[in-house]
C-alpha cells in the first residue's frame, strides 16, 4: 500500500478515535434535558419525540468521539437515533448532517482501506445534500465545518470549511445564537484558520469568543488555544 494511503488511514483512525464536538445547540436546547440520562429518560417517555432522538444522537456521537471500545457501539446507537428520527422527518436537515459524521467517524472501523474511503465519502455525500437543500440551518452548517476540519487535504474540503465557518461567523457576531453556540463557533473557527497557517486570524477568533463569557466552559477551552496548549491540535494528524 502506497506511504500515502498509510498515512490517510493514520488520520483517519487518530480523527475518529479523538475527535471532540462541540456539546451544544444553535438555540441552546432550552426545552430540553442537558445530560445525557435525562434525554434518554425522557426519549424512554417519548420514543418518536424527533428533537430529543436529534440530541440523544448527538450526545452518543459526541461520546463516540472521546475513542474507546465503546466508541463504535455508541456511533451505532447514534446512528439508530437518527435513523428513527429521519424515518419521521426525512429532510431533517441536522439529522442528516449528523448522521453523515458519525458514518466519517466509523471510517475507522472497516479493516480495508477502500472501505474507510468509502465511508467518508458516503458521510461527505449526505451532508452535502442535507445542506444543498437547507443552508441555512447553523446546526448542520457546524457539524459539516467541524468534522470535515479534519479530513485529511487530499478529501478537499477547506473551501467547504471555510464557507461554512465564515456563514456561522457572520451570524455569531450578530448574536444570533445561544452564547456557548457562538464561541464553539468561534474555537472551531479559529482552530481551522490555525490550521491553516493563518495565525493572527485565529488568535483574533479566540480572543474575541473568549470576550462573549470569560466563565463558561468554552472559555476554558479558548484560554488553551490562546495559551498554546491546544486540545484541538492533538486531533490534527497532518
Amino acid at each position: 500500500m502506497p506511504l500515502g494511503d498509510l498515512k490517510i488511514i493514520a488520520v483517519l483512525c487518530l480523527f475518529s478515535a479523538l475527535r471532540s464536538f462541540a456539546g451544544a445547540t444553535a438555540d441552546g436546547s432550552p426545552s430540553l434535558p442537558s445530560d445525557l440520562a435525562g434525554l434518554e429518560a425522557r426519549l424512554a417517555a417519548d420514543p418518536t419525540n424527533v428533537a430529543v432522538l436529534v440530541r440523544v444522537a448527538l450526545e452518543y456521537h459526541n461520546e463516540a468521539g472521546l475513542g474507546g471500545d465503546e466508541a463504535p457501539a455508541k456511533l451505532k446507537q447514534a446512528r439508530t437515533c437518527l435513523e428513527t428520527a429521519l424515518k419521521q422527518q426525512p429532510t431533517n436537515t441536522f439529522a442528516r448532517t449528523l448522521l453523515g459524521s458519525a458514518i466519517i467517524m466509523s471510517a475507522r472501523e472497516p479493516f480495508w482501506f477502500g472501505a474507510k474511503l468509502r465511508r467518508v465519502h458516503e458521510g461527505m455525500a449526505l451532508m452535502d445534500a442535507a445542506l444543498s437543500e437547507n443552508p441555512d440551518d447553523p446546526d448542520a452548517r457546524f457539524t459539516r465545518a467541524s468534522n470535515n476540519m479534519f479530513l485529511p487535504d487530499r478529501f478537499q474540503r477547506r473551501e467547504v470549511v471555510r464557507t461554512d465557518f465564515e456563514w456561522l461567523q457572520t451570524r455569531a457576531e450578530r448574536g444570533e445564537f445561544a452564547a456557548d453556540f457562538r464561541q464553539y463557533v468561534y474555537l472551531y473557527h479559529g482552530f481551522a484558520h490555525h490550521r491553516w497557517g493563518e495565525k493572527k486570524r485565529a488568535r483574533e477568533l479566540w480572543e474575541a469568543g473568549l470576550a462573549i463569557d470569560p466563565k463558561s466552559k468554552v472559555a476554558d477551552e479558548l484560554r488553551c488555544e490562546l495559551s498554546g496548549k491546544s486540545g484541538l491540535a492533538r486531533l490534527d494528524g497532518r
